[in-house]
Order: C-alpha cells, then structure tokens, then sequence
C-alpha cells in the first residue's frame, strides 16, 4: 500500500497529512450499541445515521501508528470539533453537491488523536488519510471555541486536510482530465519539502507538497481553493511569477471544470459558502448546540 505523507514544517507554520492512493470506497458496516453517551448519541444522530460515519475517540491503537507517544483526546474537546467541522464541511458540500453524493463519497471513519503526532526531524503530523476511508486528526486537544481567532485558524487547517483527502476520493471515482497531468509535467520532485513556498507558486504549484507528483497537486488546488476565499486564493497566486500565475490559472480552470461537469458542484459558489460559514461562525455557540 502506497502511503504519501503530506509534511508540514512548524517553523514554517504548515501541516503535515499522510495519504494513500489505495481506492477503498466501500461503506463501513457499523454497529451501534444502545447504551450511548452524550458525545456517542450526537455522533450516531449528526454523523453515523445521516452519513454513515464512524467516529473513534477514545483510545484504539490499532488505528493509530505503534511507535509514536500518543494521547486520546479530551473528552470536552470532542463534540465541539466534531460540530463545527459538519458545519463547516460536511453542510455546504451537501448543499451544493446533494445528499445522495456526500452519502456516497464521504470518508467513512474520523479517528480523533488529542496530542501532537511530531516527527524526529522536527516536522509534525497533523492529520493521516488511508484508502478514501478513514481520516485521523490529531492535535485536537488544541481546540478551544474559547478563542475564536486561533481555533479558526486550527479548523482551516484540519479542513484543507479534509478537502484534500475528499478530492482523493473524488478523483479515484473519476478520474480528472488528462491535460492536467500535461501543464507542469517536468516540475515534480519528491524532494518537494525543499522547495519554498514562493518557488513552488512561480513554478506553477499552488503548494510545495503539490510539486510530489500529478494527484497531490490537483487535490493540492481543490483543498487551497476551498479553505480561502475567492481575494485570498487570488493573493496567493500573486505571490509567484506572472509565469506561474498562468500555469496555476490553467490548473484553476481544469479543476473548476471537473467539479462543474463531474460532479455539477460551482467550487466558486462551494468556496465562497464555506469562507461565509466559517467567518459568521460563533466557535462557542455551535459547540453549545
């Protein structure tokens, strides 16, 4: 099994994520006891009954990597992460996509890691994806509606993990066009986390991590088009090369095409409702829903 690992440097203020190409896209068969907690009973109401998600909280190491020093997360951490992620994720997708196609392509189980996952060279690990299905978080323990600024800047971060690893499913479902893979053919390196942020954008890479090969950089454009609004998206691009800013645009277009005539979802309309909702959003009063 081929596992990409999408590393985010702390010094460089980025976020690391794990990906593997394996199509596994088959629902999960879930079996719900009926002596529920507060948090299992929003779960199984908000996510497992609807959407057909399994929730992991509590400590399993069998989901979670053996040599790493990890901690299952605070208890009052977990449903206020898991109300503003439905929505401001799983709402506006449904939306504009529709029931039937978020039912469909959604990751089937969120495995939630309290602590930091960090690495021996520094970097850390903010989130692993497997086979389309399953999805760890970590760091959750950080989360706190309390602190409006700081926690949406934790929830844009988990939420391009989100996107990023969706648009994997999406494109293993159907496939993107080819001439995609033909716009910045030559530019791939596996040594991408050398590879500056403003070097990447000139090169024609929305990201450095999206310079790995054709796969991370479309769903690299998918996840940073919908975790910044439409001026913000633009800024970025701006600060590459005029030459880049071409090559980018061309990825945009494709990108936006697929969406539109794939799946008939506006990513400009999906984008611009996901920054709404996340900038109207009241951290502590959707976590006291």
């Amino acid at each position: 099994m081929k596992l990409y690992k999408y590393i985010f440097l702390i010094l460089l203020a980025t976020t690391f994520v794990a990906c593997d190409d394996e199509e596994d896209l088959g629902k999960s068969n879930i079996v719900i006891d009926d002596t529920k907690n507060e948090i299992d009973q929003w779960i199984y109401d908000n996510l497992t009954k609807t959407y057909n998600i399994e929730v992991k909280y509590e400590w399993d190491d069998t989901e979670l990597e053996n040599d790493k020093v990890l901690a299952a997360p605070a208890l009052d951490k977990v449903l206020p992460f898991l109300k503003t992620l439905k929505k401001s994720w799983i709402e506006p997708y449904e939306i504009h996509g529709g029931e039937t196609f978020i039912r469909t392509y959604i990751p089937k189980l969120l495995v939630l890691v309290g602590s930091r996952n960090m690495n021996d060279d520094g970097t850390m690990v903010q989130g692993t994806a497997v086979g389309g299905r399953k999805v760890v978080i970590y760091q959750l323990n950080e989360f706190d509606p309390e602190y409006q600024n700081s926690s949406k800047a934790f929830l844009k971060r988990m939420l391009h993990v989100m996107h990023h690893e969706f648009g994997h499913i999406l494109h293993q479902t159907v496939m993107y066009p080819d001439e995609f893979k033909l716009v910045t053919a030559g530019g791939y390196t596996s040594a991408w986390m050398n590879v500056s942020e403003t070097d990447a954008l000139s090169e024609g890479f929305i990201t450095p991590y999206s310079k790995l090969d054709v796969d991370e950089n479309f769903v690299e454009t998918i996840a940073t088009i919908l975790t910044n609004s439409k001026d913000q998206y633009d800024a970025i691009l701006l600060r590459g090369s005029s030459a880049g800013q071409k090559l980018l645009r061309t990825k945009e277009e494709i990108v936006a095409n697929y969406f539109q005539d794939v799946w008939h979802i506006d990513i400009y309309a999906l984008q611009a409702d996901i920054y709404k909702v996340i900038q109207e959003m009241d951290l502590e009063e959707v976590a006291g829903e």
